[in-house]
C-alpha cells in the first residue's frame, strides 16, 4: 500500500510538471518570443514596480470611498493604465506585452472560474435562473447589435464588405452582454438585504456571463484573425469550435487525473495555474478563445473532482490580483479611436440598458414570486474587460477593432461606475432591506 501511494504521488507530481512545461512551450511570448534586450527588461522592471506602487496608492485612495457608496472596484486601476500609459508615456506598451503571459493567465482564470463556480453554486440547481438569463441575454444582444446592424443595412451599407465595420460591431455586443453578479453580493451584504432576491439576481448574473463567454467562443470560431472581415465557413467554424471544446475537455481530464485527492493548497495552485496556461496555450495555437477554454475546463474539473468546492474558494482568493491586471493593462492598451464615436457611449448603455429591462421583465414569471433580474445586470465585470483586451490584442487588423476599444472602454467606465447606485434601487425594490440600510429622504 505504502509503494502505490508512491506511485500515485509521483504520478501526481510528474502530470504537475507536465502542465507546467506546457506553459513554456505554449505559452504566447515565452515560446517565441526574441531575446529580451537590457532595455525591455529595465522596462518590465519599471513596469511591475509602478503597478505595484500605483496598487497601493489607488487601493488606499478609493477603500474610504468604496466602503462608504459601494463604488465598483476596478475603475480605478483602469484610469491609472490610462494615465500611466497613454498619457503621460512612462510606461511603453510595446514593452508591456513581453510579459502577456500574465494577461493569458488572468483571462484565462477567470474562465476557468466562472466554470466552475457554475458547478459548485446554486445557479446549475435552478431553471430559472437560466431562462433568466437567455432571455436578458437575447434582448440584450438583439438590442446592442441587431438595432445597429439593421440601421446599418438600412442606410445602405454593405455589411459583408471586407472593409465592413461588422465584426467590431459584434465584438462590442459580445462583451457587454455578461453581467458581474459580485456587484448583487457586494451591495446586498452592504444593505444586510435578506430573502431570496439577492441570491437570485447573482446567480442570473453569473449565467448571463457564461452564455456571453460561450458567445466569445463562438465569435472566435467564425471570424479569422486576419486583415479585413474574414469569415469561416460553416463546416471550418464548426471545427474551430469543436477544437475549443476537445481542448477544454482534454484540458479539464488531466486536471481529474492530477487533482484526484486533497492536495495542498501549494500544490493545488501550481496544478491550477499549469492548467490554466496549458489551456490558453492550446487555444493560442489554435487561433480560437484561450477564456471559453478554460471555461470548459472548468465546467470539466467542477462536475467530476469531488473537492471541486475547495477548489472554487481558492480561485476565488486569487481571483482579485489577476482582475485587477487585466484592468491595468486595459488601460495601457488605451486607444482612442474618432471622436465621434464616444458619442455612441450613451447610446449604447441605453441600448443595453433597455435589452436588460425588457429580458428581465419578460423573464421575471420565471421566479417565484416574480422577480424582473434585469436592472441588477448592469455591472459588467472583469470577465467584460478580458473578452475586450483579448479582442484588442487577437483583432487589432479587424476594420473597427482599434476604433471602437477607446469608446468601449469608456463605456464599461461608466458601467462599472453607475452600477452600485442601481443595484442598490433593485434591492431596496425587491428584497427585505432594513431601514438602517435605505436611503435618507433626499438622498
Amino acid at each position: 500500500m505504502k509503494g502505490s501511494v508512491t506511485v500515485r504521488d509521483n504520478m501526481r507530481f510528474g502530470a504537475g510538471a507536465v502542465t507546467l512545461l506546457g506553459v513554456l512551450w505554449l505559452t504566447p511570448g515565452i515560446a517565441h518570443a526574441a531575446p529580451m534586450s537590457d532595455a525591455a527588461f529595465r522596462q518590465i522592471l519599471l513596469l511591475l514596480c509602478v503597478v505595484g506602487v500605483g496598487y497601493v496608492v489607488t487601493h488606499l485612495a478609493v477603500e474610504q470611498l468604496t466602503r462608504r457608496y459601494g463604488l465598483g472596484h476596478g475603475v480605478e486601476y483602469i484610469l491609472l493604465g490610462v494615465v500611466l500609459g497613454p498619457l503621460l508615456g512612462l510606461i511603453n506598451p510595446e514593452h508591456a506585452r513581453d510579459i502577456r503571459p500574465i494577461l493569458s493567465l488572468g483571462a484565462g482564470a477567470l474562465g476557468m472560474l466562472l466554470g466552475m463556480e457554475l458547478c459548485t453554486g446554486a445557479a446549475r440547481q435552478s431553471r430559472g435562473t437560466w431562462v433568466a438569463a437567455a432571455a436578458i441575454v437575447i434582448c440584450t444582444g438583439l438590442a446592442v447589435v441587431g438595432l445597429p446592424l439593421g440601421a446599418l443595412q438600412l442606410a445602405g451599407f454593405d455589411l459583408a464588405a471586407d472593409d465592413a465595420w461588422t465584426g467590431a460591431v459584434i465584438a462590442s455586443g459580445v462583451v457587454v452582454l455578461g453581467s458581474d453578479g459580485g456587484s448583487v453580493r457586494s451591495m446586498a451584504g452592504l444593505l444586510r438585504a435578506r430573502g431570496t432576491a439577492p441570491v437570485q439576481g447573482a446567480m442570473v448574473a453569473q449565467a448571463t456571463q457564461a452564455i456571453a463567454a460561450a458567445g466569445f467562443g463562438v465569435f472566435f470560431a467564425l471570424v479569422v484573425a486576419r486583415d479585413g472581415l474574414v469569415l469561416r465557413t460553416p463546416v471550418d467554424a464548426g471545427r474551430a469550435f469543436g477544437l475549443q471544446l476537445a481542448a477544454g475537455l482534454g484540458v479539464g481530464l488531466l486536471g481529474r487525473v492530477v487533482i484526484h485527492r486533497a492536495l495542498p493548497e501549494r500544490v493545488l495552485l501550481m496544478v491550477l495555474v499549469g492548467l490554466v496556461f496549458l489551456g490558453g496555450g492550446l487555444a493560442y495555437s489554435m487561433n480560437v478563445s484561450a477564456i471559453f477554454v478554460n471555461l470548459v475546463t472548468g465546467l470539466v474539473i467542477g462536475f467530476t473532482c469531488r473537492d471541486a468546492l475547495q477548489i472554487t474558494r481558492m480561485m476565488e482568493n486569487i481571483k482579485q490580483p489577476f482582475v485587477i491586471a487585466l484592468y491595468f493593462f486595459a488601460g495601457l492598451e488605451w486607444v482612442s479611436g474618432p471622436l465621434w464615436l464616444f458619442a455612441v457611449v450613451p447610446v449604447l448603455i441605453m441600448l443595453r440598458w433597455v435589452g436588460h429591462r425588457v429580458g428581465g421583465w419578460l423573464s421575471a414569471r420565471a421566479f417565484r414570486p416574480p422577480l424582473p433580474a434585469g436592472p441588477a445586470m448592469l455591472a459588467p465585470g472583469g470577465l467584460a474587460v478580458a473578452f475586450m483586451l483579448t479582442l484588442r490584442l487577437s483583432y487589432a487588423d479587424v476594420p473597427g477593432m482599434r476604433a471602437t476599444y477607446g469608446p468601449l472602454l469608456v463605456a464599461i467606465v461608466v458601467m462599472e461606475w453607475i452600477a452600485p447606485r442601481s443595484v442598490r434601487r433593485w434591492l431596496i425594490d425587491v428584497a427585505d432591506v432594513p431601514p438602517a440600510g435605505r436611503p435618507r429622504r433626499g438622498t
